[in-house]
């Protein structure tokens, strides 16, 4: 049993190695994946206060002509300000 095994393992070293540098790759990078939908999300959400906020206010025609943007643009300037 022993031997089956270990002539197995030794013709298998490459896939193994492979496969654990793979799995402690993800892992090394999921922190990195969990912040960025986290900032998406957070993006995303300040965009639509933002929009909801210049089509309440009476700035919107002043911001137009100021920056050129369109107001969605200008939101999501503003929500990624707000999220860094």
């Amino acid at each position: 049993m022993t031997n089956k095994f270990y002539e197995w393992f030794k013709n298998h070293t490459s896939f193994i190695t492979l496969g654990v540098f793979i799995i402690l790759f993800g892992l090394y990078l999921s922190p990195v994946i969990k912040e960025a939908k986290y900032k998406n999300s957070c993006i995303r959400l300040s965009s639509k206060g933002a929009l909801t906020k210049f089509n309440e206010d009476n700035i919107r025609e002043k911001l137009l002509i100021e920056t050129g943007l369109d107001i969605k643009d200008l939101a999501k300037i503003e929500g990624y300000r707000n999220c860094i």
